[in-house]
């Protein structure tokens, strides 16, 4: 039962926790490629973030509202050549409050995971095939059972996501191309700042005690009857984490196919140079 309490903990992080943070390293690194090669990185940052960011700075304040917090200042947007910070979230709250030093964890997080949710909420306004074509694809992950099942039907459902996006039938609807606009402005944002992270992590710490104690209440509960409540649990959780995954994945595919073009371009003008 020891074995099997580390083991489905060590899943509900990984699914949670681990999956957040992926994700947010990951548009980290791809976005900041593409601001690297592409030529006036800070104009485009500045341009794209007149959408961006205001998604990003909302989704910060959105948890705050949810987890009580008290929002001291926040700028939507804003240029400032010398910091580089194009809008920011000020919050407080109290200390002694398990619930409230949790949501530091989410709303570090919040880009990530709100900007995703509208992107997909502008899918569906603005591109209904791709809508069609992601949610079949995230539903098949809700049906599966275990976590290498759920990990590996995220996966699949993340290229076939990116396969629903720019399908070439997309190409002949003017909305798609609305859609591609706002979607690549909200997914060069959804990065978290070094701030995000660091104030995240007081969070996370309470979400590994929440689940660790959840966990030691259900394995007893397990232990004591024949209904595996921690295995149910455990199955939960990583159900929902993959579908988080899944729709994190959204924005990562959306930068990494912007970075990929942003390349190939670069490549071609270098090439043409060199003759």
């Amino acid at each position: 039962m020891v074995g099997e309490y580390f083991l489905s903990l060590l899943f509900q992080l990984l699914f949670t926790i681990g999956a957040a943070a992926l994700f947010g390293f990951a548009s980290y690194f791809v976005n900041r490629t593409f601001y690297r090669i592409v030529g006036g990185g800070r104009a485009v940052c500045y341009a794209t973030g007149v959408i961006g960011t205001p998604v990003h700075e909302a989704s910060h304040a959105l948890m705050c509202l949810v987890f009580r917090h008290k929002i001291l200042e926040i700028k939507f947007f804003q240029i400032d050549p010398d910091s580089g910070v194009l809008g920011y979230v000020r919050h407080s709250y109290d200390y002694r409050n398990f619930y409230q030093r949790l949501g530091n964890f989410f709303i570090g997080v919040a880009p990530v995971l709100v900007g995703n949710a509208v992107i997909l909420l502008m899918m569906f306004f603005l591109a209904r095939d791709a809508w069609n074509g992601v949610t079949e694809a995230i539903g098949a992950v809700a049906q599966a059972e275990g976590a290498a099942a759920a990990a590996g039907a995220a996966f699949a459902a993340a290229g076939k996501s990116f396969i629903a996006v720019f399908m070439p039938s997309n190409f002949a609807d003017g909305l798609w191309y609305l859609f591609i606009v706002i979607a690549l402005c909200i997914a060069l944002h959804v990065n978290l700042s070094p701030a995000d992270v660091s104030g995240s992590v007081s969070g996370a710490v309470m979400l590994v005690l929440l689940f660790a104690v959840v966990d030691a209440v259900l394995a007893i509960i397990t232990s004591l009857t024949n209904a595996d409540a921690l295995g149910g649990f455990t199955g939960g959780v990583v159900t929902g984490g993959a579908v988080m995954m899944c729709v994190m994945a959204l924005s990562l595919a959306l930068s990494l196919a912007l970075l990929a073009v942003a390349g190939l371009i670069r490549l071609i003008v270098y090439a043409v140079r060199r003759r």
